[in-house]
């Protein structure tokens, strides 16, 4: 499904860092393994991209804080190592460039050797994420050939317990989020309205989460985390809802005009809305072609 063969060691250069935690988000959902993310962004700043409760996390820092490592090669493949012994899932690890600011290329390349050894015969995987810009030709040459070139899957099918289908009643226990298997990742589901009653910032984030797992740009629905007003946190979540639930609409007549054979126009006009852009003029366009 995802490329990735255990007991081995990957490299994702970093080109969308929405792309990759999009990834480790999909990752978390599967049952019996596990995920784990190793990252210069602090926990409190994930936890709008992945379900930080289904991903190990830690922050690599300076700073001495509860979940985090320092940027040091001997922590973190320790952790790394411990970390291997037992179960099985992937660990991705972001942060190389820190760790070869302040250390030679070959002791990170050296590292890399002895994680990718450990790794033999167990079940789990290693994706290192960076920029591959920061060694030379030589380096790079050397470095993919023990953790080769990986990206993220263009099309990964959306299969995950937690997916929406709240109802009223069920605001009340919002972990309860009943399991609805998509078939296409192109499909979009209509989420029930969160009332005013029912809303807090907790359902809020999980609520962006279901959204990004659908495919949808929906940052603007952040600030709402962090408002202090829960009427104004309430009222900048409802215009992205607002804007979801027609965003969803268009889409599902996309779906119409592509079985038109409109192909490339639908293509288009469907990045955009899921962009969440341009809804108006998308859906005149849809109108005119009808």
């Amino acid at each position: 499904m995802d490329g990735l063969i255990s007991g081995n060691t990957y490299t994702y250069n970093l080109g969308s860092y929405d792309e990759i935690l999009g990834f480790v988000d999909k990752l978390s959902t599967i049952n019996e393994t596990h995920t784990v993310l190793i990252s210069r962004t602090p926990q409190n700043q994930l936890y709008t991209h992945i379900d930080i409760e289904k991903v190990e996390t830690y922050w690599i820092t300076n700073q001495i804080v509860k979940g985090s490592i320092m940027p040091s090669i001997e922590q973190l493949e320790e952790l790394i190592l411990n970390r291997v012994s037992n179960h099985k899932g992937t660990i991705i690890v972001e942060g190389i460039e820190l760790l070869y600011s302040n250390n030679e290329y070959s002791e990170i390349l050296n590292m890399s050797m002895r994680i990718k050894d450990n790794l033999h015969r167990r079940p789990w995987s290693v994706i290192f994420v960076f920029a591959d810009q920061i060694f030379d030709e030589i380096q790079r040459a050397k470095w993919y050939r023990e953790s080769p070139d990986w990206k993220v899957p263009v099309e990964q099918l959306i299969d995950m317990e937690d997916f929406d289908a709240l109802t009223t009643t069920e605001l009340s226990n919002i972990d309860e989020i009943q399991s609805e298997e998509i078939e296409n990742q192109r499909s979009l589901s209509m989420l029930t309205r969160i009332p005013r009653e029912g809303y807090t910032k907790e359902i809020a984030r999980k609520r962006i989460l279901l959204w990004r797992r659908m495919g949808l740009e929906v940052s603007a629905a952040e600030p709402a985390l962090y408002q202090s007003d829960d009427d104004k946190s309430f009222a900048t979540y409802k215009k992205v809802e607002n804007a979801v639930r027609k965003a969803i609409e268009l889409d599902n007549r996309l779906d119409l005009l592509e079985e038109r054979g409109h192909g490339t126009k639908v293509t288009k006009m469907r990045f955009r809305v899921r962009q969440l852009t341009g809804l108006n003029e998308v859906e005149k366009e849809i109108d005119e072609i009808i």
